[in-house]
């Protein structure tokens, strides 16, 4: 019976905790329909997000402590296995969509950069911290530098990409160097090399990185003040729902056990995996003059479900594999 307790107490907190972030999008629904904000204001919220308050986040979190051989294996399977999955699902869907027509040939880049690419930072941080604990937390910013690495360079490809053009050309090459590509390499550099702020300067990237996830759940909620409720729950989302949140987890599950990783790696892993689409994109298409309405809405809906197969994801991973 108190498992049974424990099982209820853990699935309620989690509810909350991802309702909590999804009512940011509601308020930027909001005040942007009663005309709180100005028009203009997602133009500068977009631009404070990717110039500023991503790049605090990548410099901040990169910083690492002395760590032991455990600790060590974990962080290398943690690296290997993400890039591996994110590679593996991006591939695969890109070549699913690609041949899909009834998506048009504009929009095939978001559908397949938001199966790839989850909320595992905006959404990952807080859940993971409040679920699996301090640790937990310590991995997935690890597997977070593979998902900013690949986020602004093979993302940025994936979502302006068009038919007919070779994958890396010189122009994709152009348009993928930005602010937030430039902190992932110097955070690479940080991770590597072991170097650590000084405290206040610490402290100053901590609070301006805390800003990320709800200004920009919160640039989502502006994006839908022109969606009405049936555009969010279409078809063509709801099979993304379906294979972000169920399918795609289970994929990682599938690869990260035939790896030799320890089960609080391949838990965190498959966690993060399970979170909705990353709200990032639809400031990214925003920033680079896609359909940020039809990326708004797939965060939208995915985040909705996510309600109910996050808290089923934990409830499996901890009486599997914890």
């Amino acid at each position: 019976m108190s498992h049974l307790w424990y099982n209820t107490d853990m699935f309620l907190e989690i509810l909350l905790k991802i309702l909590s972030i999804f009512l940011l999008v509601g308020i930027g629904y909001f005040v942007y329909k009663i005309r709180l904000v100005p028009h203009d204001a997602l133009t500068t919220l977009n631009a404070f997000v990717l110039n500023v308050a991503v790049p605090c986040l990548v410099l901040q979190s990169m910083q690492r402590d002395e760590i032991n051989e455990q600790v060590f294996n974990d962080i290398i399977w943690s690296l290997i296995a993400f890039a591996l999955v994110t590679l593996l699902i991006a591939g695969i869907a890109t070549l699913i969509i690609r041949r899909v027509k009834s998506i048009p040939e504009d929009e095939k880049g978001i559908y397949t950069v938001q199966m790839a690419f989850t909320n595992c930072g905006f959404m990952g941080y807080p859940l993971t911290t409040v679920l699996f604990g301090k640790y937990a937390l310590f991995l997935a910013i690890i597997m977070n530098i593979i998902f900013t690495t690949f986020m602004y360079s093979i993302g940025v490809v994936l979502l302006l990409h068009k038919k007919g053009e070779k994958l890396f050309t010189m122009r994709l090459m152009v348009r993928m160097l930005s602010v937030p590509f430039l902190a992932s390499i110097a955070g690479l550099v940080i991770f590597i090399s072991g170097f650590h702020f000084p405290s206040f300067i610490d402290d100053t990237l901590s609070l301006v990185a805390a800003t990320v996830s709800p200004v920009a759940m919160f640039i989502v909620g502006i994006n839908l003040s022109n969606s009405k409720i049936k555009e969010i729950f279409t078809p063509k989302n709801l099979l993304l729902c379906v294979i972000s949140l169920v399918v795609v987890p289970f994929l990682t599950l599938g690869v990260d056990m035939l790896l030799p990783m320890s089960n609080t790696v391949m838990v965190i892993h498959v966690f993060l995996m399970a979170m909705p689409s990353a709200a990032i994109i639809t400031v990214l298409c925003n920033r680079y003059n896609k359909n940020a309405k039809l990326a708004a809405e797939g965060v939208a809906s995915t985040t909705f479900f996510s309600l109910g197969t996050l808290a089923l994801w934990t409830l499996f991973l901890t009486k599997m594999f914890l």
